[in-house]
């Protein structure tokens, strides 16, 4: 199993601890350690190698954390480098298309944290068994609330408060 692992970034939700040129997911705020090596140390017990989707300009970031980190071979890595951001799923896409077709995936994002090592490691390889079953496996939480500060409000509308969305 690859690991594509989503690591742009504005660095605008967690300023001014977080900048463009300094994003979250490599602030080392965790015992003089950043999101980003975790989530790669993290994976890299159950993924045979990863494919960073980084901007140009956090690229340098990316390898500078993982040079740090001795561990790390980086003869499992690809980079995928963006000019410009287009979102997840078109750099999701292109990374794929440069995969093996039968390759099982684990998309992640760099910067979130997992308390949980245990139950994590575990649900992934219950994910990467069903995924070889061929099955499509997604991760997700159950919500508390409803949630519309996803979507776009200028582009898409809800009908009276129902679960009916147009775009």
């Amino acid at each position: 199993m690859i690991n594509i692992i989503l690591c742009g970034g504005n660095g605008t939700r967690l300023w001014p601890v977080s900048r463009t040129l300094m994003p979250k997911q490599f602030v080392k705020l965790f015992n003089d350690q950043s999101l980003f090596p975790l989530r790669v140390e993290r994976n890299n017990k159950v993924c045979d190698s990863n494919f960073i989707i980084s901007n140009t300009e956090q690229y340098f970031l990316a390898v500078d954390q993982l040079e740090e980190d001795k561990k790390y071979n980086f003869k499992n890595a690809k980079f995928l480098l963006e000019p410009v951001g287009r979102n997840a799923a078109p750099a999701i896409a292109l990374a794929c298309f440069d995969l093996d077709p039968n390759e099982v995936v684990l998309v992640t994002p760099s910067d979130h944290l997992i308390k949980d090592e245990v139950e994590y490691e575990r649900v992934l390889v219950e994910a990467k068994r069903l995924a070889e079953e061929d099955n499509l496996v997604t991760f997700g939480i159950t919500p508390e609330f409803a949630e519309t500060g996803y979507i776009e409000s200028t582009k898409c509308t809800i009908d009276n408060g129902s679960t009916r969305i147009r775009c």
